[in-house]
This record gives C-alpha cells, structure tokens and sequence, in this order.
C-alpha cells in the first residue's frame, strides 16, 4: 500500500487530467489528495508519434521485452522504493486475466508490422443484459467525447494513429477499469446508465413490487453503486464521487428549459427596450437550488436560517464540533483494517464523525447543557487536510439565555481546568482545545500571517468575562501560573479555545464553543455558515450581440455550471460523505417556503 498510486499509474491506460492542490501537503502532517476544478481522464492512440517514448495503453503494446524498465523510467525519483519484482509480477497478474490487456496485446502484431495500418480497437459502450465481460473480438467499445453528451451512443474507435487524445466519458463503464487497473484486476465494468438493480440485492419486503417498478425505479444510480466499492481509495473516491456529480450536472444542463425564467416585470422591460427575441432576460445555463453544494442551494439555507430567526429570534451560540481521529471507534477499525493512518480510510472518518454529529444534536436538546433548545442548524465542512467539521447554530428559550456577561461562565470556559480535581477534563483540553504556540513564541507558526496570529491568539488576561460596544464577548482569562507545555512551548490561558465542559466530556474533541446574541452579528454569522466550501474565486464571461435596438450593446453569458465545476474543491472525505449522501445541511425546525410573490414578479419558465 506504500506506493500504491505510483504502481497504479504504471499500469494505468487512461491519463488522469486535473488541476491538484498540494499546497497543504507541507511535510507537517500526512498527505492530502485533494484536486481543484474538473478531472478527466484521457485516451491516445495506440502508437506513440515518432520519437515518442509509449505512454499509458502503448506501453502494452511496444517494446515489451523491456516493459518493466520502461515502466520504472517514468518513476525515477522513486526508483529506491520502487520494486522491478512487483512491477513484473503485476505485469504477468493482469496478462492473465485482465480483458483490457488481452486487448491491447493483441494489437501488437498489427503496431509492429513496418508500415502500420490504420485501425481501431473499439469499447462497446453498452452493457450486455447477461453479460459484463469484454467482447472477444479485435474492437474495443469506449466511449469517448471531446464535448458534451449527446443522445447517440457513445462508442468510438480508439485509432493506431492520432495527434490528440479523446476525453473517456464518465458516463462509459470503462472509465474506471482503464484508470485503475489495479482496484478492478480482471476488468470488472464501472458504473454505466443501462446498469439496473437486481432483485437478488433487493430486500425481501421489496421483492413483490419489483416487477411493478418503473423503469427509472430499477435504474442503479452512481451515488448507490460508488458507495457500494468505498474502501482504502482517496484517489478512486474523489474520481468516484465527481463523476456522480457530473451526472447531476448533466441533468441539469440538458433540462435548461425548466429552469432559465425570468420575472414577469423584467420581460415587459425587456420588451419595451424593443428586444422582442427575450435574448437579455433570463439565465443562459442555471445551476438550481436543489444542488447541493452550489451557491444557490446556499443562499437558500441562508434565507431559510433568517427565517427561523424572524420566528425564534437571535440564536444564543455557535458552536464547531471537529471531528477527532483519536475516537476508539476510528483507531479500532483502522488497526482492523490494517492501515496506518485515518487518512488512508476517509470512509470510516465519514460514517464515525456522522454518528456523532447525530448524537451531538440529540445531546443539545435532552442533556440540555445550554438549556432548553428551541432551534438549531448546522452545517458540514470540511478542513484544508480533508477532516470534516460541523458549524452549529443554537437558539435556547427565554429561560435559559443569558442576560449578562456573567451568566456566560456558566456555558463558556477559556481557561486551563485543574488537573488534580478534573484530570479528564484537562487532558481534553490540553489535547483538543489549546491553540498552537504562536505569536512571539513561535513567529514561523501557519497562522501567522504579517507578523499576527490570523486567530488573535494569544488572547488577552480578562479578570471577567465583559462584552465590549462592538458586541463581541472576552472570555475570563485568569493571569494565574498555570501552563501547559506544548511542542515546547508554556501556553497558558491565552491560549485556550472557549469551550462547554459538559461537551468535551462527552465527545472528546475540538468543540469550540462561542456566544453570539447579538443582533449585529447574526447575519455574518448565517452567512459564514452558509458560505460552503473553500473555491477559486473567479468570473467567466462572455460576450454575444442583442437583437432590437440595442444592436451595439453586449449581454454577459454566465455559464453557472462550468464556474462551479472551475472553483470546487474535493478531498477524499469530502467524496465519501457525499457519497454516503449524508446531509451536510440540517435544520430544526423545518422551513416551507411559499409561493407567493409581490404585484408583477411571478416567474416565468423559457420553453
């Protein structure tokens, strides 16, 4: 498993395309795969240009007497860790009983002949009823497309000669076995839009019905048949993941007819300006609310979580719950899966942390450590390293909020416990909620940033806790001796992440805890929760004459699909919690949103 992605991409025939993030990966802590933008994977021909050296699939054809050589040559900053023994007997492995090498191989003869010959090995792109095994024949079924998706099939001829690559589909059940020849040995087929579920896989209740399912019923979709492999992969699960949002995307996309619309009051507008083909109103490509993740599916939480907040006022705390990789059920199933590091298992992080988020919400409202609950929210994050983490907002009744600086030691600490009267709660502490020395202590800190702590860390003595005219709270900070030594460092009470005792107790984590009933604040705060991920920050434009009278005047184009799929990001744990279709949004109570409009601004859907 050491170098698991470096034999892989030995053997890999497709080229994977995509823009990487390693600015992380700084040596202080363990590597995160995480890639910005699209991924694509990508086929050539199946002979190198003159000169060339055999890349990916040609490696499988030319030169074989020397194949593990030259597949080591493309590694040589690894050739010590590297070892010529695996690379052969992977090589003699997938021979045996790889469908795609036997393929590839078989064109050999035909590339070695002194004047080639045009022709094409061919993938058929659909799947076979009762068969899933590749076609014995000398053409090769791939599907391949250098645009969008058409309603034709996708099969092509992958050429012995050809200048450029072709981009494999991620709708092809090929586009994962060529990638990754090692997680699917024997060719087993990927995900394609003609797999349906069988009723072997059915639970018994459902077997009655299922004949009666409509054919949409039966589909497998991405998301089930992904989830169904997660493993020991973050390269395989941040592919797998993208491409169940590609067919999302797609979707939406191909049905722009229901979503680009436009207020009545700005088409009468539009038409008065004498623009009679509608060209200036309306989205061109419209990336809708009910995506999850994209910018208007957050705006939509934001309004909603203003809505609870017309209802129940301004929520009281706001708490971040970071998952702890140290949890005994994390370690347990690591060391059972025989992995050395949680990183190498994001699908156990994703379902540990999901558990516990769950019963986090459900300790706020019965253990009532900040009393009686009215309302809550949150949402899920995830850090730069990949860890998910839950921003939480809570709203409490009358009777419980605090109505003055001093009430708040009641819920909020930031202060070092006693280590002889509460030992746990000290070990907590000083493991999950002290800051990193910094500042004159330690100026080369991540944080610092122009000679300051980006966090303001150390915070300063406060002989109580007070609010100052901004409305910001400064936490009891005694100037005792008491400290901490970290990494070296003494930290005392400046150093500490406010926190609920009740909290850490219970969950053992970073559980940063703030309050925040001011007014002025609210809305920042809803809208950082409702911010989503970290993205390249970017406009795309284009622009295209208006009809009418405005013959002289230019339209912006917004494609707002393409700006998102351009400014993501997606870690491994990221990919299995989406995956997993575990919520990364959630609300209590629920917000119904009517349709109802002012004089003049109902919608209008474009046909």
């Amino acid at each position: 498993m050491l170098n698991i992605r470096a034999y892989n991409a030995m053997f890999s025939m497709t080229s994977f395309g995509a823009t990487f993030d390693d600015a992380i990966n700084d040596g202080s802590g363990p590597y995160v795969f995480k890639v910005a933008g699209q991924v694509s994977h990508w086929l050539g021909s199946l002979c190198p240009n003159p000169g060339d050296k055999p890349r990916f699939l040609q490696m499988y054809i030319f030169d074989s007497q020397n194949e593990v050589e030259n597949r080591l040559s493309f590694f040589p900053n690894d050739s010590q860790s590297l070892s010529s023994e695996i690379v052969a007997a992977l090589s003699h492995m997938l021979d045996e009983v790889n469908g795609y090498v036997h393929l590839f191989r078989s064109a050999r003869e035909l590339c070695l002949q002194p004047t080639i010959p045009n022709f094409g090995i061919k993938l058929y792109s659909r799947v076979k009823e009762r068969l899933y095994d590749i076609p014995a024949t000398h053409t090769l079924g791939a599907i391949v497309c250098d645009a969008g998706l058409t309603s034709e099939d996708f099969d092509v001829i992958i050429r012995s000669k050809d200048n450029r690559p072709h981009r494999v589909s991620k709708l092809h059940s090929s586009y994962m076995p060529l990638q990754y020849p090692l997680l699917f040995p024997h060719a087993e087929q990927g995900w394609s839009p003609d797999l349906r579920i069988s009723r072997s896989v059915l639970p018994s209740e459902a077997l009655m019905s299922h004949d009666d399912l409509q054919p949409q019923d039966r589909n497998l979709t991405p998301i089930m048949f992904y989830s169904y492999q997660i493993h020991d992969r973050a390269n395989y699960l941040v592919d797998a993941y993208i491409c169940v949002e590609h067919c999302r995307l797609e979707y939406i996309r191909t049905n722009q007819n229901e979503l680009r619309c436009e207020f009545l009051e700005g088409v009468y507008d539009a038409i008065s300006k004498g623009d009679t083909e509608a060209r200036s109103v309306g989205k061109r490509v419209v990336l809708p609310s009910s995506f999850t993740g994209g910018p208007r599916y957050m705006y939509k939480h934001y309004q909603d979580a203003l809505a609870i907040c017309r209802v129940y006022g301004n929520p009281q705390y706001f708490i971040t719950f970071t998952c702890n990789v140290r949890w005994l059920e994390i370690t347990r199933e690591i060391s059972r899966a025989g992995v050395s590091s949680p990183q190498d298992r994001p699908d156990i992080v994703a379902r540990v942390f999901q558990m516990n988020v769950r019963s986090f919400i459900k300790h706020l409202r019965t253990a009532k450590p900040f009393g009686d609950v009215t309302a809550d929210l949150y949402t899920i994050e995830f850090q730069k390293r990949g860890l998910p983490h839950c921003h939480t907002l809570l709203w409490v009744s009358s009777a419980s909020s605090v109505q003055s600086a001093e009430q708040v030691d009641q819920y909020i600490t930031a202060e070092l416990p006693d280590p002889v009267a509460n030992p746990t709660l000290y070990r907590i502490v000083t493991d999950c909620m002290l800051h990193r020395p910094c500042g004159l202590a330690r100026m080369t800190s991540p944080c610092m940033k122009d000679g300051v702590c980006s966090n303001n860390f150390p915070k300063p003595f406060e002989h109580a806790t007070r609010f100052d005219n901004a409305g910001y709270v400064h936490y009891k900070r005694s100037s005792d001796s008491h400290t901490f030594l970290k990494n070296g460092v003494p930290l005392d009470n400046g150093y500490i992440v406010p926190y609920n005792s009740n909290l850490l107790m219970h969950f053992d984590a970073h559980i940063n805890v703030e309050y925040c009933g001011w007014s002025m604040l609210i809305k920042y705060l809803f809208k950082y929760i409702s911010k989503g991920a970290d993205r390249i920050r970017f406009a795309i434009t284009k622009e295209k004459e208006v009809s009418g009278n405005q013959s002289n005047a230019t339209l912006e184009v917004v494609d707002e699909i393409q700006n998102y799929l351009d400014g993501r990001f997606i870690c491994p744990h990221e990919a299995s919690w989406r995956i997993f279709a575990f919520p990364i949004h959630h609300r209590n109570p629920l917000v119904q949103v009517l349709a109802v409009h002012l004089e003049g601004r109902q919608n209008l859907t474009f046909k």
